[in-house]
């Protein structure tokens, strides 16, 4: 989610957002056209996907009237699993969401008074505004662990008397008389939403017929491609290269066949029985405000139909059953989908790696600490190749090493976390010995790997190379090696790659009890050390012990370190040949030098010690802006500890050829190797900033407003600061507070600038995370 760092083309500034005037008396107000542009903008930004406050979304009409819920998705001390409360899966109608513990929040009945919630925390927040420009009292919390009251309008007086600064929105500038307006007058009309989504344009039409006839073949080996493409899939938001802006779908499975309204079959997990027969494969609309935090995409279009015919039923393999829906086969892809050539899915999933790595480094559930608390800040990946991985090069590899493979989403999860350990413990010790013969197999001298052995994007293909950052509980994933050179690199290989996904996105259930979390927590430990392991194995042999060494400070004596160090394949050599005293920056330098194709445009920002700087494709704007920021990047600093995790910087020009940027804070750890103290094992003095053109991250947790002549001084203040007094006086000058008068209007032109510059990957931003600086 980033544009180029060169030869970007001119694009003129994003429109301004249409103005809104208060309904006449009597006028009836449309929620598609007066409604739903102010949800959009004042309310989705922090009520959308799991981590919706009070599990209130407010993106489509549907979670308006499903309404909200006073218990939490997220909750680490269940013990056993919670009802999933999914939008649009799991009830239909208010009265099952009722069912499920949700109440209204708009009356919807017409009536204005106490049953309409929304209006009223409305009412309080004008009520109650804050002092503009100014930081929010300490009693506005805005910690995104905060316990959250969720009252019932019956519960409404009692929570304005305990919390009068809690009133909507939540801790920002007012809505405008407008916008309070029209909310007004339509919630005093019933707050009537319509029941039918947009109608499908007619080039929609013909696709999504062509694709649910592909998904919905009869043939042994058409329903077992299905199911596989199904459970990789069925996070996406697809969409037709033909249609970039949209719509956007979700791939299903309903008990009603193409021709017919979708019947959705909700189950807890995708590979999940869906219970009844037959069923088909459908491609449901999205009818729903596109935020960026859920919006992982996914292409398609006739040549990739054609390429997954070639992959997968075109080749020679002769299936014989279909797989079973039992928790111990499904859930180890290994073993249900061991008919299907192993080169054919690792392959698949090498031709989009970015959306497999996005699904569980951004994850399913909109807050991922059990995900990305285990990864650095900032590190780059990269894969084996399919001609070098063994358990695609070595018949029979998989099928003999699939038992150890198990995931823990379902016998290990019901584990105890010593008992889950212990077993997992047994069945890798047994894979990596495997392993280990196999290569001793292939290479008796114990030669090592080449360089080719590293994927190479097939000469064209930019998925090879992938830039990672983590933003405390959530995370992106960009292509290409970007930001200077990382602490850690993950290279992984095809059990790997399944391995993870299965983890973490398709075994992974977000309601499940606490002994899913931690047991998915675990797994996915051992999974980043074999892919450092992996990356490791292409460096000098006597350079790896003390490089893993550093990237585990403190963790060296740990279990968890001396298992995946004492049984993975450090011992043999590397047929690449070295010249430098850092070895680590020499091979991510040799991947990304392969081929300019796959690597993309240089990073002109983070690089520079590196590569020359010069900008030619660049507007002035841009020249004077980078020449500025690129000294703070990628450098250490007492300033860079006081930066919030995702920053936002717009630098205005005087023609309106304004350029942003993402500031991102990437914090150092001593090591990622344990659950708990986080805060404990940060190291400040190492932290860095990568400085990205364009937008990176879903929750900008700040944002920066700069004129081009004054950026200068904006880079020599900023990197001058020592203390948090400092940056607080930076914020002074050009700092867009919670509760500035631009606040909204920052907001607003932001969020039109990113659809603007990437329609198809755009979306709403959050803001729930905006900091309080």
């Amino acid at each position: 989610m980033i544009l180029g760092l060169a030869g970007c083309a001119r694009l003129a500034a994003p429109p301004p957002p249409p103005s809104l005037a208060a309904p006449r008396a009597g006028e009836t107000v449309s929620f598609r056209e007066q409604v739903k542009p102010i949800l959009d903008q004042r309310c989705v930004v922090c009520h959308a996907c799991n981590d919706a406050p009070c599990q209130l979304l407010l993106s489509s009409p549907q979670g308006v009237q499903r309404g909200a819920n006073k218990a939490s998705v997220y909750d680490t001390e269940r013990l056993h699993a919670a009802q999933p409360t999914r939008l649009f899966i799991d009830a239909q109608n208010t009265a099952g969401w009722q069912r499920l513990g949700f109440f209204p929040v708009t009356g919807g009945d017409g009536a204005a008074g106490e049953s309409n919630l929304m209006g009223l925390m409305l009412a309080l927040g004008r009520a109650h505004t804050f002092a503009p420009n100014e930081k929010l009292p300490p009693t506005v919390g805005l910690d995104i662990e905060r316990p959250l009251t969720c009252a019932q309008p019956s519960e409404f007086a009692a929570y304005a008397e305990q919390h009068p600064l809690g009133g909507m929105p939540y801790g920002t500038a007012p809505l405008s008389d407008a916008q309070l307006g029209i909310l007004a007058a339509w919630l005093s009309q019933g707050a009537p939403a319509p029941d039918d989504a947009p109608a499908l344009p007619a080039a929609a039409v013909a696709q999504v017929d062509s694709w649910e006839t592909f998904l919905s073949g009869t043939s042994l080996k058409q329903r077992i491609t299905a199911r596989y493409l199904y459970e990789h899939w069925f996070l996406a938001h697809l969409y037709f290269e033909s249609l970039p802006d949209g719509p956007f779908f979700r791939v299903v499975r309903s008990r009603t066949p193409p021709g017919q309204p979708i019947d959705e079959i909700a189950t807890r997990r995708p590979y999940d029985d869906p219970g009844t027969a037959p069923f088909w494969y459908r491609l449901r609309p999205l009818d729903e405000t596109i935020v960026a935090k859920t919006h992982i995409i996914y292409p398609l279009s006739p040549a990739k139909q054609q390429r997954l015919t070639e992959l997968f039923l075109t080749s020679k393999w002769q299936p014989t059953r279909l797989p079973s829906y039992a928790a111990d086969v499904a859930s180890n892809p290994f073993i249900a989908f061991a008919q299907i050539p192993p080169r054919a899915r690792y392959q698949y999933m090498l031709d989009d790696a970015q959306y497999f790595v996005m699904t569980f480094i951004r994850g399913p559930v909109c807050r991922g600490e059990v995900a990305v608390d285990v990864i650095e800040d900032h590190f780059y990946v990269a894969f084996m190749d399919p001609d070098h991985d063994l358990s695609i090069t070595v018949p029979g590899y998989l099928q003999r090493t699939a038992a150890d493979l198990n995931l823990p989403a379902e016998h290990l999860s019901r584990l105890a976390p010593g008992e889950f350990w212990l077993q997992y413990d047994v069945e890798q010790r047994r894979y990596l010995d495997i392993r280990q013969h196999y290569l001793d197999v292939a290479d008796p001298k114990r030669r090592g790997p080449a360089l080719d052995y590293i994927w190479d994007g097939d000469g064209t293909n930019r998925n090879a190379q992938l830039t990672v950052f983590r933003h405390f509980d959530n995370a992106t994933v960009v292509q290409g090696f970007l930001g200077a050179k990382p602490k850690t690199a993950w290279l992984l290989d095809y059990p790997i790659f399944e391995r993870i996904y299965y983890d973490l996105v398709a075994g992974y259930d977000v309601f499940g009890s606490i002994e899913t979390q931690v047991a998915t927590r675990l797994y996915m430990d051992h999974l980043r050390m074999q892919g450092e392991d992996l990356f490791l194995s292409f460096l000098p042999a006597d350079k790896r012990a003390a490089i893993r060494a550093s990237w585990y400070v403190g963790a060296t004596d740990s279990l968890d370190y001396k298992h995946v160090d004492t049984l993975h394949s450090l011992a043999n050599g590397t047929q690449i040949a070295f010249h430098t005293d850092d070895p680590q920056a020499e091979l991510l330098a040799m991947i990304a030098a392969r081929n300019p194709a796959v690597s993309g445009p240089p990073d002109l920002l983070n690089q520079c010690a590196s590569i020359p700087c010069e900008r030619p494709e660049a507007s002035p704007v841009e020249s004077r802006a980078e020449r500025a920021l690129e000294p703070l990047a990628g450098v250490r600093g007492p300033w860079v500890a006081t930066l919030p995790e995702v920053a936002l910087l717009r630098v205005r020009g005087s023609s309106g050829d304004d350029a942003v940027y993402t500031l991102v804070h990437n914090r150092d750890h001593t090591n990622v190797a344990f659950m708990f103290d986080e805060q404990a094992r940060l190291v400040p003095s190492h932290d860095t900033l990568t400085v990205a053109r364009g937008y990176l991250g879903n929750y900008p947790n700040f944002a920066f407003d700069v004129d081009v002549a004054q950026i200068d001084a904006f880079t020599q203040q900023l990197a001058a600061v020592q203390a948090p007094v400092d940056f607080e006086a930076v914020v002074a000058r050009w700092g867009v507070r919670r509760t500035s008068p631009q606040f909204w209007p920052t907001s607003d032109w932001l969020q039109a600038d990113f659809k603007r510059r990437e329609p198809t990957v755009a979306g709403v931003l959050d803001l729930d995370r905006y900091g309080n600086f």
